[in-house]
């Protein structure tokens, strides 16, 4: 399921380091250049300034259960760029909660609404990449689970992320900046995303905004857990040789680490709650405590290493994403796509969101940080800790 080298893979002088490498080479070392350049669309279609693009996959992207991937971009009135990644679970053979089919559009949540003002990138340009293959828009593996010669899951998160960069390179192809932001699943995309984002715009300074999805997973609490995800969907490959210790922390933020020693036009915001009921215990499956240790000690090490480019918002309590205002960022607006165990429909209906409007911390909206992320004002993008309440009960 690999490509040819990407058309997008080159770089300037400036960015050249001594070893005749660049930040915009790491995607092509790695493996994750495979599919730019070379999805395929089988059709196009246009809704005012919304373009939607549906592929052909025989090309690479496709959803979870075969369903065609589509990707849209819509054109603002700034020449900055957003790259949106959306929510939608994760599927791996002992659980699956995912989101299965790519809608149409780009659809208006807070982060993506033109017309809200609290919205810091109402004027930018955008392209979404809907989420619904489950692994993390990193994923590069096709799996027959019952052995009968049928594909059961397609795992095609890197072809997706791909093609949507292609389509993005193609109508936005000289942004000054690009924001990569993604919510939830979509926010674990953004550790390895970034890589690839920096192969399409090499000269852009990249801005990555991940909600509640910072890249913490099991920790020491079980460390092989990551590797074992990983390497089921098919993207442990990825994971840097020259960084042989990224994984043993059982988390996945210490790739973020070794990124920002090979790109120094990069900032990383992220927010997530202490102990956030969707990814602590519906996904990872931790007590609320262990969650909330890992976030702390894997966050404040990023943190302590790049105290200029990597900042948090963290608040007390059990919320799920602040970039949305309502679910159909993580999950849509067609529940019929949407595939859970049994036990967890009341997670659709007791789902607790913040918003851009409404989400605060001492005084500081996270609209407000986020427009001081986006702009590199490190006086108004401050490193944001909420003290954490009480040990809540899992219901």
């Amino acid at each position: 399921m690999r490509g040819p080298l990407s058309v997008f893979l080159f770089c300037t002088a400036s960015c050249t380091g001594s070893d005749g490498s660049s930040p915009a080479d790491a995607a092509a070392e790695l493996g994750l250049d495979a599919y730019l350049g070379t999805t395929v669309a089988s059709e196009v279609t246009q809704d005012g300034d919304t373009i939607t693009t549906t592929f052909d996959d025989a090309s690479g992207p496709r959803c979870l259960r075969g369903d065609p991937f589509r990707a849209a971009t819509r054109e603002g009135s700034s020449d900055d760029l957003v790259v949106f990644l959306q929510g939608g679970g994760a599927c791996w053979s002992q659980f699956c909660l995912a989101v299965t089919k790519a809608p149409e559009g780009v659809p208006e949540v807070d982060i993506l609404n033109p017309g809200m003002a609290d919205n810091p990138l109402r004027n930018f340009d955008v392209a979404y990449a809907p989420y619904c293959d489950g692994s993390l828009f990193s994923g590069d593996a096709d799996l027959d689970d019952d052995g009968d010669g049928t594909i059961d899951r397609y795992h095609r998160g890197l072809a997706n992320l791909s093609a949507t960069l292609n389509v993005a390179a193609e109508r936005f192809p000289d942004p000054p900046r690009v924001v990569l932001a993604g919510s939830s699943g979509g926010a674990y995309g953004t550790v390895l995303g970034a890589i690839l984002v920096r192969a399409v715009y090499p000269d852009a300074e990249v801005v990555v905004l991940a909600d509640s999805g910072t890249g913490v997973a099991r920790g020491t609490s079980d460390p092989t857990y990551v590797q074992d995800l990983l390497t089921e969907q098919g993207s442990i490959g990825f994971i840097p040789e020259a960084c042989p210790d990224c994984l043993d922390d059982g988390n996945v933020t210490r790739v973020i680490d070794w990124w920002f020693a090979q790109d120094d036009n990069v900032r990383v915001g992220v927010f997530s709650s202490w102990y956030d009921a969707v990814i602590g215990d519906v996904f990872l499956q931790l007590p609320p405590a262990t969650f909330r240790d890992e976030l702390a000690s894997a966050t404040a090490a990023l943190h302590d290493a790049w105290p200029d480019r990597y900042r948090r918002f963290l608040i007390d309590g059990r919320m799920h994403t602040t970039l949305l205002g309502d679910p159909t960022g993580i999950i849509g607006s067609d529940l019929g796509a949407v595939e859970l165990p049994p036990d967890a429909f009341s997670l659709l209906t007791d789902l607790e969101l913040g918003g851009l409007d409404t989400t605060e911390q001492d005084g500081l909206a996270i609209a407000t940080w986020i427009e001081g992320l986006v702009d590199g004002d490190l006086d108004v993008w401050v490193d944001v800790q909420a003290a954490a309440g009480p040990v809540p009960t899992p219901e």
